[in-house]
């Protein structure tokens, strides 16, 4: 993905929804994931980012053997015919089962019109994600509405490096979805801001609410400014749909005295 753009593009509203997800669930996560892109399209948002599993919840054993799906499954059928529905790009994840055997931890991106715009797997697994699932081996840049993008799920924000390669690739804008549990939550908070601020790019992160039998997951999701300005602050303990318009005039600002991609010399 090319660094200078042909165009600047345009105002982008992107919307995020802390949502409960119920382990094990699909029909019920399935009716939540619709009330929510039916009020990020309300709102009229270009896009809106969902929770990491927020199809399925955190399953295992032979829960997970059940669903999870190929990447062209019922559950992403159903997606793809909302996001034609409410005229609204959606990133969902879902546990895939791939062409190999193996499952991972998906997340696609659909358009308005149910096209897929980028699959990416999750490369960082944490705790026992790692007996259950095959972390990814690639991150790419994919273009959302002229905005070139990257796509981070969860554990990956603890390494400054994924944000940092897709940078250089160009991404000026992140999707991070979450199923960050207690007590790691204020810790999340901290890493956003600073990938954000290192990398003078918008951050996106969307993580679920809600507890099951072993773990606790708190949200503070939030959508943060090149200067690590908070623009959406959902904060914890609740549902809710929020967006804020970005603007690319904002990236240039950020970077009018200095640009740490520019000035980095350790390679």
């Amino acid at each position: 993905m090319k660094e200078r753009m042909d165009s600047t593009p345009s105002v982008l509203r992107v919307a995020l929804a802390q949502l409960a997800v119920v382990d094990g669930d699909v029909e019920r996560n399935l009716e939540q994931m619709a009330q929510a892109m039916r009020a990020a399209s309300r709102a009229r948002a270009d896009v809106l980012l969902l929770p990491e599993l927020c199809l399925t919840g955190f399953v295992t054993g032979e829960a997970l053997t059940r669903l999870a799906e190929p990447p062209d499954g019922p559950m992403h059928r159903r997606m793809r015919d909302l996001a034609v529905q409410q005229r609204l790009a959606v990133a969902f994840s879902y546990p895939e089962q791939g062409m190999d055997g193996y499952l991972r931890i998906a997340t696609q991106v659909v358009d308005r019109d149910g096209r897929v715009m980028h699959t990416y797997h999750k490369t960082h697994l944490f705790g026992e994600e790692k007996a259950l699932y095959k972390p990814g081996d690639s991150m790419t840049p994919f273009s959302l509405l002229g905005w070139p993008t990257g796509l981070l799920t969860c554990y990956d924000i603890e390494f400054p490096e994924p944000m940092r390669r897709l940078a250089f690739a160009g991404c000026r804008l992140f999707l991070m979805n979450a199923a960050n549990m207690e007590p790691y939550e204020r810790i999340h908070k901290v890493f956003v801001a600073a990938r954000a601020i290192e990398n003078q790019s918008y951050v996106v992160y969307c993580n679920r609410v809600g507890a099951n039998s072993r773990y606790r997951y708190r949200g503070g999701s939030a959508i943060v400014a090149p200067d690590g300005t908070l623009l959406v602050d959902i904060g914890f303990d609740q549902e809710d749909v929020q967006w804020v318009d970005i603007e690319w005039e904002t990236l240039v600002q950020a970077r009018r005295d200095y640009d740490y991609l520019v000035d980095f010399r350790v390679r």
